[in-house]
């Protein structure tokens, strides 16, 4: 049977340990979006040398493809701040609406950031199949649905490769029920160039396409 397209970016689901996920993340600062972004979106650290505040807690963007990766929003904060007198205020996120950070907007999302965490993401630009697991791939960022509030983001076959910087590692098929490997497979990996991390990365083991 043929998988179901349901693109909602990057959703932890385990540990590496073997741990479950205990949901926690860390509070983060977002300047200026240079996309629309929310939940399940992969997001760096920027720096924020010139007209920054000081918040004291880490600024973020959208991580683009092949970038190193400082984890994934799993959660937005309705605060807004003032980027001139650092005043913190009531945010524009509506309880009633999708929530997510509009393009050029600023504001507060929690962002899980442990390089430990498994997570499970829809595959797009190709077939996943078993003799690509244990390699390394990139992702794309996709398109966020303002209707939903939906991360577009999925990891992009025809990018997968032993190369070590890459930003994810593929571990294997999510096993939910209706999941199997094909098109628009739901697939567990880990962020391999983790801006965390004590290297970029490391070679993935497996044969492309």
């Amino acid at each position: 049977m043929a998988n179901t397209s349901r693109i909602n970016g990057f959703r932890p689901v385990k540990m590496i340990t073997g741990a479950p996920y205990n949901g926690q993340g860390t509070m983060c600062y977002v300047y200026s979006a240079s996309a629309n972004i929310g939940v399940g979106d992969v997001v760096k650290l920027e720096d924020r040398s010139t007209n920054a505040v000081s918040i004291g807690v880490p600024t973020v963007d959208q991580a683009a493809a092949g970038d190193a990766a400082f984890g994934v929003i799993i959660g937005m904060i309705n605060a807004k701040l003032d980027p001139v007198t650092g005043t913190l205020t009531t945010g524009s996120i509506s309880l009633d609406t999708p929530q997510y950070l509009a393009s050029g907007s600023s504001g507060y999302v929690i962002v899980e950031t442990d390089p430990n965490v498994i997570y499970s993401v829809e595959s797009s630009n190709g077939t996943p199949t078993n003799r690509n697991i244990g390699l390394n791939i990139n992702h794309a960022n996709g398109t966020l649905s303002t209707s939903t509030g939906a991360s577009g983001a999925t990891i992009d076959f025809g990018t997968e490769a032993a190369t070590a910087t890459l930003t994810f590692k593929i571990l294997g098929l999510d096993s939910t029920i209706g999941n199997e490997i094909g098109a628009s497979a739901r697939m567990l990996v880990k962020i391999n160039n983790h801006q965390l991390g004590s290297s970029t990365g490391t070679a993935g083991v497996g044969t492309a396409g």
